[in-house]
């Protein structure tokens, strides 16, 4: 028998599945604090593969996999779906979507503005321009 290690969050009932095909799983609990950073490297991961997805049942499985990472983060947290709903709403309301394909390259903000404060919070992701 090959061992590899996984070192990762598995869905519920995978290690069932593997073991009754003739694999040996050595599970072991999470406390919240564990279960919350395995979540999150899980989103990632499964984010990354909606990335890679080359067509769209591809697309399809994978966005329905952060789904139920999601699912599990809010059940972590006392979330509700309706909860988040409400606020992409409010969000889209007020702010839009992203269905318009407005690409920013470059913003100009007023000293001590909100855009300002914004950028400098994040230098690494906004890195300022100087000529």
């Amino acid at each position: 028998m090959r061992t590899f290690y996984q070192n990762k969050l598995w869905r519920d009932k995978a290690p069932q599945l593997m073991e009754a095909m003739g694999s040996i799983i050595h599970v072991q609990p999470l406390n919240d604090a564990e279960y919350a950073k395995q979540l999150k490297d899980k989103l990632i991961e499964e984010a990354q593969e909606i990335v890679a997805a080359t067509n769209r049942q591809e697309i399809i499985n994978e966005c329905a996999d952060v789904l139920e990472v999601l699912d599990a983060w809010y059940a972590l947290h006392g979330i509700t779906t309706t909860e988040v709903i409400a606020v992409q709403e409010k969000k889209r309301a007020e702010r839009g979507g992203f269905f318009e394909r407005q690409f920013v390259s470059i913003a100009q903000h007023e000293a001590d503005s909100f855009g300002e404060k914004y950028c400098l919070a994040s230098p690494e992701k906004y890195p300022e321009i100087t000529e």
